[in-house]
């Protein structure tokens, strides 16, 4: 594995998708979160830093092949990642779903659609599936865990394809790999008629698969880059530019027809996010790099999974007719989110994977000495 410490800066910016995300779900700030496409832009960052940072942390393991024991530990240590808190908050939810009042995905359907939802949530298959009860079912957010699963099913053959075809290119060629992928995307994209939410574009993990594949090689380019390469403009000027050109695509998102608002619309500008926080250069990367708010970024999922519970908890309790209701929700989803964190995340991730490493070889044992001495 690399070293950590370069991801620091993404790590924070994790926290700041994560927020675009609660926007689209909290009704105070859904109708901009809507207009300007916050929530559709958060799941997208997260599709492609995903690819972006299993490239940089496991890219020696399937440079030169798919052998067992990296298989082993690579999956071992997504299943520890997502997996446990996954489970947790998805009880959480369907604890909540029957004293919530009358919602579409719960108390619309009979019982044995709702065992269904519960069962696909449970086993991360739920965004196979174009019925809306089911992949928004049980715990909503969670529709992208388990396209993200997909992504890990796939990734050590995509990096052993994707190293072994840029292993001699520069990191402009691999870039300009990265953008033609994009635009390709972006062509097929821009003449289908799509609604909000709509399966095949959004949820339909298939459809999703050019995010994360960009995501690994911006990774890729990252690697081959020359970490004493000069900069055209300083560092901070770079920096800053990355932030604008981000929100400049997210402000132009209402002009995108909705094919293009899921993902490719944003993408260049998240790609271009990425690719600059990760040299750590500049002062905003500094900032970035605050313990406080790499924490935030380290409890994103956690965040990310339990706020629609929580949102709907207090919305069904409060109502939104309080002005507390809001600020109440963020601060409930980030205080459970430290504990859950803390608390479930953290000791069940070293367990498993601790579990699941290889063993080292016992010992010979010296002559005259037996097992039982």
């Amino acid at each position: 594995m690399e070293s950590r410490d370069a991801l620091k800066p993404l790590t924070s910016l994790r926290f700041a998708a994560a927020l675009l995300v609660f926007s689209w779900h909290c009704v105070p700030t859904r109708q901009i979160s809507a207009t300007f496409s916050l929530g559709y832009a958060g799941v997208s960052f997260f599709f492609l830093l995903s690819g972006f940072i299993l490239t940089y942390g496991y890219h020696r393991a399937f440079a030169g092949g798919i052998e067992l024991g990296a298989l082993r530990t690579f999956y071992a240590a997504r299943i520890a990642r997502v997996y446990p808190l996954h489970l947790v908050t998805l009880l959480l939810m369907v604890l909540c779903l029957p004293y919530l009042g009358e919602n579409s995905v719960w108390t619309g359907v009979d019982a044995q659609t709702r065992l269904g939802e519960i069962a696909a949530g449970a086993v991360l298959i739920q965004s196979w599936f174009p019925d809306r009860v089911i992949h928004f079912g049980g715990n909503g957010p969670a529709w992208s865990v388990s396209v993200e699963a997909f992504f890990y099913a796939l990734f050590p053959v995509l990096a052993f394809a994707l190293l072994r075809l840029f292993r001699r290119s520069s990191p402009r060629i691999v870039l300009l790999g990265a953008g033609a992928l994009w635009l390709a995307a972006t062509f097929v994209l821009a003449g289908q008629h799509a609604g909000p939410d709509d399966w095949r574009f959004y949820v339909f993990p298939p459809a999703r698969l050019v995010e994360f594949v960009v995501g690994m090689l911006l990774g890729i380019a990252f690697l081959r880059r020359d970490p004493h390469a000069a900069w055209p403009l300083r560092a901070t000027s770079v920096e800053i530019l990355a932030v604008a050109a981000t929100a400049l695509g997210i402000y132009a998102s209402p002009l995108f027809p909705f094919s293009l608002r899921f993902s490719a619309g944003v993408m260049p500008a998240w790609a271009l996010l990425i690719s600059v926080f990760a040299w750590r250069r500049g002062a905003i990367s500094r900032l970035l790099e605050h313990p406080v708010l790499v924490r935030l970024g380290e409890v994103s999922y956690a965040f990310y999974l339990v706020h629609l519970a929580v949102i709907a908890f207090f919305a069904h309790v409060l109502g939104w007719g309080s002005p507390f209701a809001a600020p109440l929700m963020l601060t409930v989803t980030l205080a459970l989110s430290f504990v859950l964190y803390h608390g479930i995340e953290q000791p069940l991730r070293h367990r498993i994977r601790t579990f699941f490493a290889p063993r080292p070889p016992a010992a010979p044992l010296a002559v005259g000495q037996t097992a039982a001495n």
